[in-house]
């Protein structure tokens, strides 16, 4: 009875080594999932940094390629569809004072009507786009096919600045806006543009990082805090424009214009027209030369306060340097600063809704109807 006893026991001591297969398959198996987890999320990395570098998708510059999507929806600016029962076709280009300046679709209607020939305008401008910014897009939508006949472009005082060691436009164009190949482009213009990371192996191997404010911005803005989103607030209709409120109180407006004043302050004081946003005007031009596009020059509406904010010398030197850059180029210079009175200003340099009513249809008089004429 004993020896059958033991007999029981045996198979029952060797039960553990009996289980060491399967702890070593599940183990296995365990690792080629963390081997393919890690495969999988290289390759994500990899994707995306590849769309972003090739630009199937828009993260890079989001503003620019939204506001280009936008201008697609018109044809009649892209060479392909240029024949002579197309419209004569105006782009703007600009910062935000552009932006919420010109209604173009309003341009378009009064520009069709006087010169009893179908005109269409859009607005290209862009909050925070300076003239490197503004010489950036103009090569970018020629890349892209666009070609208007006629193309107006911005000054912005205050970026022209150059008494100070950091230009006013470093503030809004980081370089990882930019596209590699536009990294000399700008440097040659005198602006300094490190090269970024994300255009290295960490545009790649670390692109969720790199993209990761953008990311949220565009695919999970909930997660923003008051819904900040980049562009928040300058969204535009189908023509580019983007209209301000009509009316604000004498404490908001008061306020907003010591925002505004602050924002700018420290180009403003000793101010003198002799930075790099100069070379970015003249490089607008000369694209616009050698592509055939016909240029103007125009100034968009300050108030009396923001006026006074110059020194008295820079502000005599930016009339002299841009009548010449007009001169070289042929391009007329459209001066609206004194155009709107200062109750329909915003902050002291952009217009409300009303203001950009009474600047648009100005400018068409004055401006746009004499020049669509020669």
């Amino acid at each position: 009875m004993r020896l059958t006893l033991f007999r029981w026991r045996i198979p029952m001591v060797s039960l553990p080594p009996m289980v060491a297969p399967r702890a070593r398959r599940s183990w296995r198996g365990s690792r080629s999932a963390i081997v393919v987890g890690f495969i999988a999320f290289a390759a994500a990395q990899v994707g995306l940094g590849w769309a972003i570098d090739t630009e199937r998708n828009p993260l890079r510059d989001p503003i620019y390629f939204d506001k280009l999507v936008q201008l697609r929806r018109h044809p009649a600016f892209f060479a392909s569809n240029h024949g002579p029962d197309q419209p004569t076709t105006v782009l703007f280009v600009g910062s935000s004072r552009t932006l919420n300046a010109v209604d173009a679709r309003t341009a378009g209607s009064l520009l069709t009507q006087t010169l009893d020939r179908p005109v269409e305008v859009f607005n290209f401008g862009q909050a925070g786009a300076g003239p490197i910014t503004n010489a950036v897009y103009l090569r970018r939508l020629l890349k892209a096919g666009v070609k208007p006949d006629f193309a107006v472009i911005e000054i912005h005082p205050t970026f022209l600045a150059g008494q100070r060691s950091d230009p006013p436009e470093t503030r809004w164009l980081l370089p990882v806006r930019l596209r590699p190949e536009e990294l000399p482009i700008v440097r040659a213009m005198g602006f300094p543009a490190a090269d970024p990371s994300v255009h290295g192996p960490r545009g790649y191997f670390a692109s969720w990082y790199e993209s990761r404010y953008l990311i949220v911005d565009r695919y999970a803005p909930f997660f923003l805090m008051n819904n900040q989103r980049l562009n928040g607030g300058h969204e535009s209709d189908e023509f580019g424009f983007t209209r301000l409120m009509n009316w604000i109180g004498p404490e908001s407006k008061a306020h907003c214009l010591n925002l505004a004043h602050d924002q700018y302050a420290y180009y403003l004081q000793g101010y003198r027209p002799t930075g790099c946003g100069i070379g970015g005007l003249r490089d607008s031009l000369e694209v616009c030369r050698a592509a055939g596009i016909r240029p103007a020059l125009v100034f968009m509406p300050e108030s009396s306060e923001w006026r006074n904010w110059y020194d008295p010398v820079g502000f005599r030197e930016l009339g002299e340097v841009i009548a010449k850059l007009g001169d070289e180029y042929g391009a007329p210079v459209f001066d609206g600063r004194t155009w709107i009175a200062d109750d329909l200003i915003l902050d002291g340099h952009h217009l409300m809704g009303l203001g950009a009513d009474a600047f648009t249809a100005r400018l068409v008089r004055e401006s746009l109807v004499p020049w669509l004429k020669r």
